[in-house]
């Protein structure tokens, strides 16, 4: 019984190679002809181009004619092909539930995962692939997501953000603050913020995020703008701490965030080995060189830049307003040094407390915003291959290895196909100068024609 079990086994393997390899030869096809080709990186498009997609990979790319006679053929009418956008800080579970940190403490779990869900279809029809959520739960609704039972872009999930007591993401109340009642903090109960103080707590909630399916870390590594207790300019972690979560990353592979913004918290970080930094508007000349020299990544949230967000209700608090003004003024001569020295920017949305009709129109002017600074050129690169370069941080622990956000062999088929040229005009991704008093608008933009990702198509709309 034994051999014979063998044998059955042997002829199983054999029987499944060869069905595997077939499957191979079977993978469906998809040729895109008559496009010009916005690579993710280059500032100029590739003209009278041609794309074949196999399976789930862009297999070839070539000015010349692609021989794929099983192909299912999409003639693009001479519009640009490009990579699907990358925002690299989102808060999918912070948006369209709660407008206050306070407000969290009486959401639902089954609200902010069915508001989390709907922010991703969102995303994934305004042109969005791939989102980097920087504090939310763990890999559920990425994994939904994978499996074809939501539509959403992929996702690279941070889990719980963490912090200290009176940190930035400390939005418990004054009663779960005590230290004789515990905490029944909803932030920490649905895995959306964990309070950690110290090396120790560091390393457990960096370690409780990895048990929970989260693909990097995110740490507040000092003062926010929308929360109450913690001063802008305090700072939340030694580099001890900061470096216990950076520790914790590099045995699964991959690396810590934090969020920061003043030049000491973010030096602190950089001591403390972080790959990337969140915000950081208000860091010096010498400290913008740092992060350039060094090859950090930098989810500057541009939009932040422009003062009209003093007419934000959240921000029109005045135990909020202060700091504000304090970024503001403290970020005034960002761009000249961005401009200078060019970082690695990353595009980031960065929206919470806010409705989904806000968000909309909040990545609307993001993009028309970062433009306006640095060119379309730029803001291109920061939502594609930038944004898929900071993915390949996550190592072994990468749900997605291939590469993201450009358009060449060997990547991922997460592809857009929009009228006119990108390049020169953003409005056909949705760029818009109105922010806060933009016009509310439905989900997605007549412009982009087709969306695509992983090799299946969302959207057609190409005659």
């Amino acid at each position: 019984m034994k051999l014979a079990s063998t044998v059955i086994t042997l002829v199983s393997i054999i029987t499944l190679g060869a069905g595997g390899a077939l499957a191979q030869d079977a993978l469906p096809k998809t040729l895109f002809t008559n496009v010009h080709v916005f690579d993710g990186v280059n500032e100029q498009r590739i003209e009278n181009a041609s794309v074949l997609v196999e399976g789930n990979l862009i297999k070839t790319v070539s000015t010349d004619p692609i021989d794929a006679p099983d192909a299912i053929v999409i003639d693009g009418g001479g519009r640009t092909l490009m990579p699907g956008l990358i925002d690299s800080h989102t808060h999918l579970y912070a948006t369209g539930v709660f407008q206050t940190f306070a407000g969290l403490q009486a959401a639902k779990w089954d609200q902010i995962g069915a508001v989390a869900a709907e922010n991703a279809r969102d995303y994934l029809f305004d042109g969005y692939t791939t989102v980097r959520d920087t504090g939310g739960m763990g890999a559920g609704l990425k994994e939904l997501i994978d499996q074809g039972t939501v539509d959403g872009p992929r996702i690279y999930a941070a889990g719980a953000a963490i912090g200290p007591s009176s940190g930035h993401g400390d939005w418990r109340n004054p009663v779960q603050r005590t230290f004789n009642m515990g905490s029944n903090d909803v932030g920490n109960t649905l895995n959306l913020s964990y309070i950690a103080d110290g090396v120790e707590e560091v390393r457990k909630a960096s370690r409780l995020n990895f048990a929970h399916g989260a693909h990097f870390l995110k740490l507040m590594a000092g003062g926010g703008v929308s929360s109450e207790l913690d001063p802008l300019w305090s700072v939340a972690y030694r580099v001890d701490e900061i470096a216990a979560a950076v520790e914790a990353a590099s045995f699964f592979d991959t690396y810590a965030t934090v969020h920061a913004y003043t030049d000491e918290t973010v030096n602190m970080a950089l001591d403390a080995g972080v790959k990337s930094i969140e915000h950081g508007q208000m860091v010096t000349e010498e400290t913008v060189k740092r992060i350039a020299d060094e090859g950090i990544f930098w989810a500057i949230n541009v939009a932040g830049l422009d003062p009209q967000l003093l007419s934000h209700p959240n921000y029109a608090q005045p135990t909020v307003k202060p700091k504000l003004e304090a970024y503001l003024d403290g970020s005034e001569n960002l761009v000249e040094y961005v401009k200078k020295y060019r970082p690695k920017i990353v595009h980031n949305v960065d929206t919470v407390l806010s409705t989904i009709s806000f968000g909309r129109a909040h990545r609307d002017f993001e993009k028309y915003y970062f433009a306006e600074l640095f060119g379309n050129h730029a803001f291109l690169v920061a939502a594609t291959s930038t944004g898929g370069e900071l993915a390949q941080l996550t190592g072994k622990r990468n749900p997605y290895p291939n590469k993201l956000g450009v358009i060449e062999a060997g990547a991922y088929a997460d592809i857009l196909v929009v009228d006119g040229n990108p390049l020169e005009d953003l409005s056909v991704l949705g760029a818009n100068p109105e922010w806060f008093d933009a016009p509310p608008r439905d989900r997605g933009f007549e412009t982009i024609r087709m969306i695509m990702k992983d090799g299946v198509i969302y959207k057609n709309t190409l005659d």
